[in-house]
């Protein structure tokens, strides 16, 4: 389960009309009917129904005018196990309640140049999950191999390191612009736009993902709990009883590890939004007058961000209920 880049944004490189006419495309929020039918009989889903995962899509075949056709950015979505595969996606599947298995998991995907590896690679250096210690200047490493890809969460997470001197010299002018980049407010405005809104959508499609996932997941354990009495007269389905519980447990608590680490990352996000707005109020290496419409955009951008957190932390908090 890898959070995330979201929905991948065009090349800078395609000119202003066609990017024009892509925002559409990019921003348009999959219908509903696209997500798993899990809620319809939760207490019967598998596990691999209830096992999300950061699914890279294959490339999409779009056409341009009436002879031009290309392949699109491939692009992460948060979906199921079986779903991504179905839809001939690929993913990295491991445990996060097991941070030693996931740094194994996520090495060579890592090494291969997936930003989304990359960035949670660097993650577990930089809080020592399942090491000894933190490792600042291997996470920063990681986050720079990654943020060079564009990867914003990368960016922040750099940045994050460069404001607090932490495996690097600390450098305030180095980690603004990497916030900036980050926020996207080097970016040209529309496609800004874009990715937002496509963020946004996406951002719903999983949060709705999520809910369905946890009330599968407490309908399940409640299922196991309640064949537990019959089967206390049987050691044997005791046992197996308890197993089932034990693995539902452990998947409860590596979907809330999740939604914690993400609602962590949008945090660093967050403030890579504050730091540049404090800076551009004061004119810090602004390459120009700070507009009303780029404020603006600053401005919705942190109400989406911390809209998510929030979102996030509930998710995290229903599953606490489930596996403490």
């Amino acid at each position: 389960m890898r959070s995330k880049q979201h929905p991948i944004g065009l090349p800078v490189a395609l000119s202003s009309l066609l990017l024009t006419g892509l925002v559409g495309c990019v921003s348009n929020p999959a219908p509903s009917s696209a997500l798993p039918a899990m809620a319809s009989n939760s207490a019967n889903a598998s596990l691999d129904d209830l096992m999300l995962v950061d699914c890279l899509l294959p490339s999409q075949v779009r056409q341009l005018g009436t002879k031009m056709t290309y392949l699109a950015p491939r692009r992460y979505i948060k979906t199921t196990k079986s779903d991504c595969g179905i839809r001939g996606g690929e993913f990295i599947l491991y445990d996060r309640s097991d941070y030693r298995s996931a740094l194994q998991a996520l090495l060579p995907e890592a090494r291969a140049g997936d930003p989304v590896a990359q960035t949670y690679v660097g993650e577990i250096y930089e809080k020592g999950l399942g090491l000894p210690e933190p490792d600042y200047a291997a996470a920063a490493s990681w986050y720079r191999k990654a943020a060079q890809s564009g990867h914003r969460p990368a960016q922040a997470s750099l940045g994050s390191l460069y404001e607090r001197g932490l495996g690097l010299d600390q450098d305030q002018a180095t980690a603004l612009n990497w916030y900036r980049k980050a926020t996207g407010i080097a970016d040209d405005n529309l496609m800004f736009e874009s990715q937002l809104n496509a963020e946004r959508a996406a951002f719903r499609r999983e949060l709705a993902l999520r809910n369905q996932v946890a009330a599968s997941l407490r309908a399940q354990l409640e299922d196991a709990q309640a064949s537990a009495a019959p089967a206390a007269a049987s050691a044997p389905s005791t046992a197996a009883a308890a197993a089932d519980r034990e693995e539902l447990e452990r998947l409860a608590t590596s979907l809330r590890r999740e939604a914690a680490s993400e609602a962590e990352q949008i945090e660093k996000q967050i403030r890579a939004v504050e730091r540049v707005r404090e800076a551009e109020a004061r004119g810090e290496g602004s390459d120009g007058p700070r507009t009303n419409k780029k404020s603006a955009q600053m401005g919705k951008l942190e109400l989406t961000l911390r809209e998510q957190k929030r979102s996030l932390e509930s998710t995290e908090s229903r599953l606490s209920m489930l596996a403490p």
